[in-house]
């Protein structure tokens, strides 16, 4: 579909289905008599699924809020907030399909991830494997990134049980005990794991390729229940209020489907997003307001 972030029920965490009962006002960022981009909320489907408990989906609202037929030109993950497009007509929404997929469309992402990236610049071009595909043929993948902050953020998290059991022994060698602060009669410890803010453009839209590439490289999105890392995205629950998957689509380039104008559109980051970064002592000041 040319956007590479597609429905995922594992996506959204812990928050209940019941939690989204209430019918949001979706915020529309672009709208004109053939097509628009709308800011889709965190934890929303796209549109009704089987396997999902929701209640309230994206298609739908729309549709009720706009009180027009709609068409979904590309889709985020449950998860996944910020911009996307929409048609009111088939046709539109083919050409609007077509344009996503060219050269000179720009999606730009915001993304919250673990570990120190890269200074500047760096890009993924790892094939990926078609999960919805019997065969997963591996196809062509490619995402640009730029680091625009790395910084540590003091996490707890419980001690393996192998190490509980070892607390009466004596003291370990101190690269053993390289980050542990805490008191660990208490089967915790006290470390900094490195966090970093990064841009992302996609180039190809495959399933999850942000997610799939940012694992691949060992720099997990904060929140990820698919692919990042269980017990750093509870401590940092625990410690921070981290809401959800940090992942963010903030600005579109592209050329209108219909008149063939340049729209760059842009979506703010989120609230749930801009709170948990704010409570991050050591990210830099401002951080929050550029982004």
């Amino acid at each position: 579909d040319g956007e590479g972030e597609e429905e995922d029920e594992e996506g959204w965490g812990d928050v209940a289905a019941e939690e989204q009962d209430a019918v949001p006002h979706i915020p529309i960022v672009y709208m004109d008599e053939s097509f628009a981009v709308v800011s889709k909320p965190a934890g929303m489907l796209v549109h009704r699924s089987r396997e999902a408990g929701d209640k309230v989906f994206l298609l739908q609202t729309l549709r009720d809020q706009l009180s027009r037929h709609i068409y979904i030109v590309n889709r985020l993950d449950r998860a996944v907030s910020g911009l996307m497009c929409i048609a009111f007509d088939s046709e539109t929404a083919a050409k609007a399909q077509e344009v996503l997929a060219r050269n000179d469309s720009i999606k730009e992402y915001v993304a919250v991830v673990r570990g120190a990236t890269p200074e500047g610049t760096f890009e993924c071009c790892a094939p990926l494997k078609d999960k919805d595909s019997r065969l997963r043929v591996s196809r062509d993948a490619r995402s640009d990134f730029t680091t625009i902050s790395s910084f540590p953020v003091e996490i707890s998290e419980p001690l393996l049980p192998s190490l509980v059991n070892k607390s009466s022994s004596p003291a370990p060698p101190a690269a053993a005990t390289d980050g542990l602060e805490g008191d660990q009669g208490a089967g915790l410890f006290v470390r900094n794991l490195t966090v970093s803010v990064v841009k992302v453009v996609i180039q190809t839209g495959r399933r999850h390729q942000i997610r799939r590439h940012l694992q691949g490289m060992a720099h997990h999105i904060l929140g990820d229940t698919s692919y990042g890392k269980g017990r750093i995205n509870q401590a940092l629950r625990d410690g921070y209020g981290l809401p959800r998957l940090c992942l963010h689509s903030r600005r579109l380039s592209i050329r209108h489907p219909v008149t063939q104008e340049k729209l760059v559109l842009e979506a703010p980051l989120p609230s749930d997003m801009s709170t948990f970064l704010s409570k991050l002592s050591q990210a830099p000041a401002g951080l929050v307001d550029n982004l």
